[in-house]
């Protein structure tokens, strides 16, 4: 429903207003009446209405007083239409200044009010689903650049961006939840019902699986968080997972993976989520098992020295389109692992590395990746590796890798030719405007600092220094082609200071725009009289 507030100081004109039309069946309801614009401004605070329909002559606050203040206030998220007994053009003047949605003149007419009514449903309706769609481009992309980070593959303005979100966090965690069962459609069902009991009752981000497991859910604690919920790291694990436990058909374990003390480190955290469940067995706790109670010197933090320099062969191969290269990494990363008769447990734990690694490579391309179901069910990603000869490891780990190469070039040729060229188009139609990465970022659902990256990448220039040609090559259009002043062409191409277009100008053709008009016609000149008989 689309809660509605009646201000008028006729009681009589607010009851008439409630019994001409059915609210409700037009998908209203009247959340509150007030009889001028300094009540209307109370309710306005408690009810929060999405529409507020105003008698202008009011005392103490009129209505256009009030609009003044819900404009400056609420901007563009609550609108008014205005009342009045007459029209009058500078009440109209000030009600387009203060983006009042309509103008009805008393006496009420019923199908006037009904189209008005009818207008403002439909925008509502159109601006709602617009939000709800843009909200869920920036979860995604939000949800995205929390993946990279546990990754440990963002870059400095994605870090820069969560840590915006985070605030003063001092502390960091990543949880791993999973259900314990071996049906596979209980596992999905159990994971989507934790997700769900997080996501409404519990702060901090939380995650589906990115490596293809449909038990687990991640989710990432900080100090703050803790300090909110008043309490101690113990207490807020027992609490979910009794929670978790009770909407739960099957078992639950819960991994709190190691505390770091920034960001970036965050992937440390969640990595060390694998070594505590490869060491599950091993340890007398459970169902919740700590990184601090588990003994994991058998572990580096990360693959090092020669299997790391094997891996970063791989996926450079990978990077590079060198699928000829691909089996041979593969077979040397096998080979190393024999050499050095490095346990099958360990093994996993750096091909599960090895994994992760890839998928956010291939992640940073795309926003919907969970959605391909015989990406996410790679053999690789499903089996376990000590039960598998190494010639089939070998196999699996090769079609994996020509997966997220073909993958990682089926994203490059997307984003190059399908949201850059309509980017492209967008600036050539919109030159003139005041267009920015930011609202670019906005106008195709992406992340504005990514844009800009993958847009130097793909033109070779910043997006600032090509809209800047683009509007230049426009202004020699009409250099040569008009008689409007610089100032005037300045506008034109999207200008608002003159000088500042006449400096890019001088920059990029390395002339001023009226030297260059005096020379294009004087060429012009002697053009047109070399060729009078």
């Amino acid at each position: 429903m689309i809660n509605v507030l009646i201000v008028d100081d006729e009681p009589f004109i607010r009851q008439g207003l409630l019994l001409l039309i059915d609210w409700n069946a037009l998908g209203f309801q009247v959340c509150g009446q007030a009889s001028n614009g300094v009540q209307a401004l109370e309710c306005i605070r408690t009810m929060k209405p999405d529409l507020v329909i105003s008698d202008i002559k009011m005392p103490e606050m009129d209505g256009m007083q009030l609009a003044k203040i819900i404009y400056e206030q609420y901007g563009g998220e609550m609108k008014m239409v205005l009342l009045s007994g007459f029209y009058e053009f500078e009440y109209a003047k000030q009600a387009i200044k203060y983006q009042v949605n309509d103008y009805i003149l008393k006496p009420i007419v019923k199908d006037e009010l009904l189209q008005v009514l009818e207008a403002f449903s439909k925008a509502f309706m159109e601006r709602t689903e617009e939000k709800r769609h843009q909200e869920k481009q920036e979860q995604i992309v939000m949800a995205q650049q929390v993946q990279s980070i546990l990754l440990g593959t963002a870059d400095e303005d994605t870090l820069a961006s969560i840590q915006a979100a985070y605030g003063d966090v001092m502390k960091y965690r990543c949880l791993m939840i999973e259900t314990e069962t071996e049906r596979e459609q209980l596992q999905t069902d159990g994971s989507l019902l934790v997700e769900a009991h997080m996501n409404r009752n519990h702060a901090g981000y939380v995650l589906k699986s990115f490596t293809g497991e449909k038990n687990r859910v991640l989710h990432v604690v900080t100090d703050l968080l803790l300090k909110r919920e008043a309490s101690s790291l113990e207490q807020y694990v027992t609490r979910l997972y009794t929670e978790l436990s009770q909407i739960q058909g099957a078992a639950i374990a819960i991994y709190v993976g190691k505390e770091v003390d920034r960001l970036e480190e965050l992937h440390e955290s969640y990595y060390s989520c694998g070594k505590i469940k490869s060491l599950r067995f091993f340890s007398a706790y459970g169902p919740i098992y700590y990184f601090e109670h588990m003994d994991t010197s058998v572990f580096t933090n990360q693959p090092a020295g020669r299997e790391k320099q094997l891996f970063d062969g791989l996926i450079q191969a990978i990077e590079e389109q060198r699928i000829e290269d691909i089996r041979g990494h593969a077979q040397a990363v096998f080979q190393f692992f024999l050499e050095q008769r490095i346990e099958p447990g360990i093994v996993g734990i750096h091909l599960h590395y090895l994994a992760y690694t890839l998928l956010g490579l291939v992640n940073r391309e795309d926003t919907d990746l969970n959605s391909d179901e015989e990406w996410m069910q790679s053999t690789f990603l499903q089996e376990n590796y000590a039960m598998l000869s190494m010639e089939e490891n070998i196999e699996n780990l090769c079609y994996f890798s020509y997966i997220c190469a073909e993958k990682l070039k089926e994203r490059q040729k997307w984003n190059a030719m399908g949201v850059l060229a309509r980017v492209e188009a967008y600036i050539h139609e919109h030159y003139m405007e005041n267009i920015s990465l930011k609202l670019l970022g906005e106008h195709f659902f992406m992340n504005s600092a990514y844009l800009g990256q993958i847009f130097k990448k793909h033109y070779g220039v910043s997006f600032s220094d090509y809209l800047n040609q683009v509007r230049i090559d426009e202004a020699i259009r009409l250099l040569r082609r008009t008689d409007y002043r610089v100032y005037e062409i300045a506008t034109k191409v999207g200008y608002r200071d003159s000088d500042y277009f006449i400096n890019r100008f001088e920059k990029i053709k390395g002339e001023t725009p009226a030297q260059y008009r005096k020379r294009a016609q004087t060429i012009q000149s002697s053009d047109s009289s070399s060729c009078t008989p």
